[in-house]
Formats: C-alpha cells, structure tokens, sequence
C-alpha cells in the first residue's frame, strides 16, 4: 500500500513541521506542576494549564531549563516575585518548542517575566482572601480575647530557628521577672511543605487547647521568598478559626502574609513577640500596683476615721463609766458595811447566849449545894441523936452521901463545860468569816443574798463576798 510511514519517519515528519511552524522562540503562560532540580544543575518541570473554573487540566508538557540557564532564570525571579521558583506558581515564559524521535515532545525554557508571577500571586492572593471574608472568617481570630496574663505559650517553629532561640531569651531573660510556661510544636518554616506542617502543629495544639492562653507562629532569618508558605488558604483557614489567640512573628516588615492577616496579632519579629506578651504582663503588673496603692490609701483613711471615730466613742463613754464605776464601788461599800454589821450582830447574839448560860450554870450549882448542904445538916441533926451503936453507919451513910455530891456536881460541870465546848463549835461553824475562809462566798444582789439564779437576769450587776476582797460581775448569761 502506498504512503504507508515508519514511527521514526512519522516523528522525522513531525520534528520537521514543528521546527518550520516554531522556529522561533513563544512565550506561553503555563503552571508548574512538579520541578526538579538535579545534582548537575538541571530543573526539570511538568507544566499544566486548567480550565478556570473546573480546575481541570486541559494540557500537559515537559519542560526543561538548563543548568547554566538556571543559575540566571532563578535568583532573577526570587529576587523580582520575593518568591521561591516552586510547584503551584503560573509563570510566563519564553520556550523554544523541541521535539525527539524517542523521546517526543518537551519544552526548552529560555527566560521567564516575573512580573506576570507577580501579577497572578496578588491576584490569587485577593481571591483568598476574598474568600475568607465571604466565608465570615477572616476577623474570627482577631475577636477572641486575648488572656491579661498570657503566661501559658504554645509556640510553633523549627526547633533549630534563630527566631525561635531569640524569643526563648527574650521572654525568659525579661527584667521583670515574670514566669512563662512555653510548650514548643516544632514544623517545617518554610518550603512546599511548610503549610502542612503548621497546620498539623495546630491540631497538636488543639487537643490540648485548655493547658495554653497564647498560640505564636514564629521564624527568623531566611529570605522574602521563604514566605510564600504562609499564603497558603487552608493554613490561614485553620489560623483564623483557632480557639485560641494566633500571634505571628515570621521576620519580615515590609510585606503582610495572608496568615498575618488573619491572626490575632501580627509583629515583625520573634523578639517582638516577646517584648509584646511580657508588655501584657507589665500592664497587669502596673495595674495591680495602682490598685495596691489606692486600697492602702483608702485602708489608711478608713483607719483614721475608725479611729477617730473611737477616740471620740472614749471621750464621751469616760465620764459615764467613771461614774458607774462609782456608782458601783459606793453601792459595794454600802453592802459590806451591812454585811459586817450583820456579823456582829450574830456574833454579839452568840456572845449575849454565852452569858446567859454562863450566869444559868452558877445560879443551877449554888442552888444544887445549898439543897445537899441543907440535907446534909439534916442527915447531921438526925445523926446526933442516933445511939452510938448507929454512928458507925451513919458515918458510911454520910460518906456515901458525900460522894454522890462530889460525883453529882462533878458530872454537872463536865456536862455543862461540854455544852460550853458545843456551844463554842457551832459559834464557829456559823461565823461568816470562818465560812468564807473554807472557799465559800456569799453573792448579793442590792445587798440580798441570792440563793438561785430565779433572783437574776442576765446583764444585771452583782457582787460576791470572798474571805479576802469582793469580786464586782455583771451577769453574761443564765445556765
């Protein structure tokens, strides 16, 4: 059959077309989808194009720069975009179109405009954050309220960051003084993979929301280009709806991340950072002071007053109580005079008894000898007149009489001395003073005794007799 064509023919055909058609260099706007850089220097790209809205990919190439291309191509767009060369970026580039009868297809970078990067970075970076504003998110983190004393720090950083080792000293070496709990999250601070990291750090933080006050994302050091990372929409999502405080401190001043944005507080460096949560505790610090010096100020006046007021309350309580004090000492003399006259009355009964019994004993004995005497003269008279053959008795009869008056009389005494001693007792066991000398008292009441609690009340004044002194009371309370 003719015209029939071998593969390596067919390519030769289409190597050959393609050279006439290209000839020359074409700029074309392409996405990168995958890059690669060799160890000799060489990048190798996968280029893409997507459909707008659908996001699907509607054309595939690959491309190649060089490596003494690339030394130029590179740091010229980092240093124009502030952006790393990386997958995800739209560029413009200029390509010459090259084709292999074995290899086929593929694309050799020669320049690329970093402008048109520049270009479609602000423009995806407005529709990020026009989406955050629609979805109502973007302000979320910034209405949380951030702790008076945000002691408790969960930080997020690479371990071996400057940054990271600046805030440490910072907020530790504070002249204050203040005390600083931090928990360190260590991620990835920049690269492709730098977003992801971060948010995982976020989760981790999360499960353990209630233990911190303050979330800080910091770096130090590294280029403008190192920042693109924090553009990224589902990092600065998860910023903007974190339940806690996101403080940003990434190294840069001049240009804004989209995660700064979004976060509680944005500050240029890891040492403001710092310098800014310790400021917060010097404010309470501050006013904790102010508030201490005010509540001494009013503790003074209200002592001053309470004392015046006091010293007032004395004056006018003196005279009353000088007065009762009188009052009450006069009413105590009245009561021990009546208390000692009531004593020497019992005494003076007791003595007006003793007399009486001494004077009723001599009156008893004289009548008692007169009548044995008078019987004794009887017994006599009748004697004399006896037969001598009866004195014999008569003289024992007598003898016996004689001792039943020495017995009688002597049995009178003692009874009567015994009497006496009893008498003597019970003068003693009764006197007063003897009573109160055994531990006893006597308690008066207007100068009563009282003899139970039915004859007092409570706060009424009384006063108790001792063996020595008098005790003056007023009444507390009744049992």
């Amino acid at each position: 059959m003719e015209g029939q064509l071998t593969l390596t023919q067919l390519n030769e055909r289409i190597k050959s077309t393609l050279q006439d058609a290209f000839s020359e260099q074409l700029w074309i706007i392409a996405e990168i989808a995958e890059m690669k850089v060799n160890r000799t220097g060489h990048c190798y790209l996968e280029l893409i194009d997507k459909e707008n809205k659908t996001e699907e990919i509607t054309a595939r190439a690959r491309a190649t720069i060089w490596s003494w291309q690339f030394r130029f191509i590179q740091p010229y767009f980092e240093t124009t975009t502030g952006q790393t060369l990386s997958a995800g970026l739209k560029v413009l580039i200029s390509v010459s179109i090259e084709f292999h009868e074995v290899y086929g297809y593929s694309l050799n970078i020669k320049d690329i405009d970093p402008t048109y990067t520049l270009g479609d970075i602000a423009r995806r970076r407005a529709e990020i954050i026009n989406r955050l504003s629609d979805e109502g998110i973007i302000d979320m983190n910034k209405e949380i309220p951030l702790a008076d004393i945000p002691s408790r720090i969960a930080i997020i950083s690479s371990p071996t960051a400057a940054g990271y080792e600046d805030f440490i000293n910072q907020l530790y070496n504070n002249q204050a003084g203040y005390h600083f709990y931090t928990k360190l999250f260590a991620a990835t601070m920049q690269g492709n993979e730098a977003a992801k990291s971060v948010i995982t750090a976020l989760d981790a933080i999360y499960d353990y929301e209630h233990l911190f006050d303050v979330v800080v994302i910091i770096r130090g050091g590294g280029s403008q280009v190192d920042l693109a990372c924090f553009d990224d929409y589902n990092l600065a999502q998860h910023i903007a709806q974190f339940p806690l405080p996101v403080l940003t401190g990434i190294g840069h001043e001049k240009d804004d991340t989209i995660s700064d944005l979004v976060a509680h507080t944005r500050l240029k460096t890891p040492t403001a950072v710092a310098e800014f949560l310790i400021g917060k505790l010097n404010v309470v610090d501050n006013e904790l002071e102010t508030l201490k010096f005010a509540l001494e100020e009013i503790s003074s006046n209200k002592l001053s007053e309470e004392e015046n007021r006091v010293n007032h309350a004395l004056r006018m309580l003196k005279p009353f109580v000088v007065n009762k004090i009188e009052k009450s000492k006069r009413i105590l003399d009245q009561k021990n005079m009546r208390v000692k006259s009531a004593v020497r009355g019992e005494i003076n009964q007791q003595q007006l008894a003793l007399t009486h019994f001494f004077t009723a004993l001599s009156s008893d004995s004289q009548l008692y000898l007169k009548l044995k005497n008078k019987e004794l003269q009887t017994l006599s008279s009748k004697a004399t007149l006896k037969t001598k053959f009866g004195i014999s008795s008569e003289k024992q009869h007598l003898a016996a009489i004689e001792r039943s008056i020495s017995t009688g009389i002597k049995q009178l005494v003692d009874k009567q001395k015994y009497r006496l001693q009893s008498l003597e007792k019970n003068k003693e066991l009764v006197d007063p003073i003897t009573i109160l000398k055994r531990g006893f008292s006597i308690t008066l009441k207007e100068g009563k005794a009282i003899k139970n609690d039915s004859h007092v009340s409570e706060g009424e004044y009384i006063e108790t007799i001792l063996a020595e002194g008098k005790i003056a009371s007023i009444i507390q309370k009744k049992e």
